[in-house]
């Protein structure tokens, strides 16, 4: 079989697993396993693969038709124009989250911050703090996570981009750590924490089901990491530092509440209109 036929024979497997991106989704798994950019495939439609190749990729659309992601089965994920490893023990990044890093990178250069100390909380697979130590020249960032497996694939990624000497990432609960050690000199605090209801948990979609849940679920109101992160981050940051949070859409007003002692809290929306990060300031 070439590689026309095994696109067309797999668009049509994955539709009638009620996949909503069959072809893409075909394209994405091929030209991965085959070591070639998409656009490739259609140049090369007439390329037979090898029975070794054909035996790969039917156990790769396989998996796509049981719901897994295919980040999952590629190993990589695009984010802020890098390419990043990740696999089932981590949080797949999202468009969006690219927000909350443009927001951080835009701070720093308004506030003439050369070399921010930043720490990323609940870092999973270092999407954040990675971009921001490659983008942000001289910054000094350290990754938290409580899952082991998410601190292994983050410090393979810091590894990767060669930011060993800069970034550094930890396993802990939250800023637990920073906490217990004393002054921090931490200039911006940057967190995507889990923020989705327990209610809404079973409505996600089967590919979302398949990340770890301990990345997803945020409590009875999707608030419990906001209650336990926002007053730890006082106890860490210089005066004048900046916490920066993502949030769910319709979490604008809770978590803004409580910032109510912070100065210049500013909700930001993300590139679909909606409500997407929370900003705020200690006192200067």
């Amino acid at each position: 079989m070439n590689i026309k036929e095994v696109l067309d024979r797999s668009e049509e497997y994955l539709k009638k697993h009620d996949i909503s991106t069959p072809r893409l989704d075909s394209e994405v798994l091929l030209a991965d396993l085959l070591g070639m950019e998409r656009i490739k495939l259609y140049v090369n439609y007439d390329y037979p693969l090898k029975s070794n190749e054909l035996d790969e990729f039917r156990t790769r659309i396989k998996k796509r038709a049981e719901r897994l992601p295919a980040a999952y089965i590629t190993g990589k994920k695009e984010f802020m124009s890098l390419e990043l490893m990740v696999n089932e023990g981590v949080l797949l990044p999202r468009p969006e989250t690219e927000n909350l890093v443009e927001e951080v990178i835009e701070f720093c250069e308004t506030e003439e911050l050369s070399a921010p100390h930043i720490v990323d909380v609940g870092t999973g697979s270092g999407a954040i703090m990675v971009s921001l130590g490659y983008y942000l020249k001289e910054s000094r960032i350290l990754g938290i996570d409580i899952s082991r497996a998410a601190v292994q694939v983050a410090r393979e990624n810091i590894k990767k981009y060669e930011l060993e000497t800069r970034l550094k990432v930890i396993r802990g609960d939250l800023l637990n750590s920073l906490i217990k050690r004393g002054k921090a000199n931490v200039d911006i605090v940057v967190s995507n924490p889990p923020y989705i209801r327990d209610s809404m948990m079973k409505k996600l979609p089967p590919e979302v089901k398949k990340e770890p849940r301990r990345a997803l679920e945020g409590g009875d109101k999707g608030l419990d990491y906001y209650t336990r992160l926002i007053p730890q981050a006082r106890k860490v940051l210089n005066r004048g530092g900046v916490l920066m949070l993502e949030i769910g859409s319709q979490q604008a007003d809770d978590v803004g509440d409580m910032l109510a002692e912070w100065k210049k809290v500013e909700v930001i929306k993300d590139n679909r209109g909606q409500d997407r990060i929370i900003r705020a300031r200690i006192e200067d």
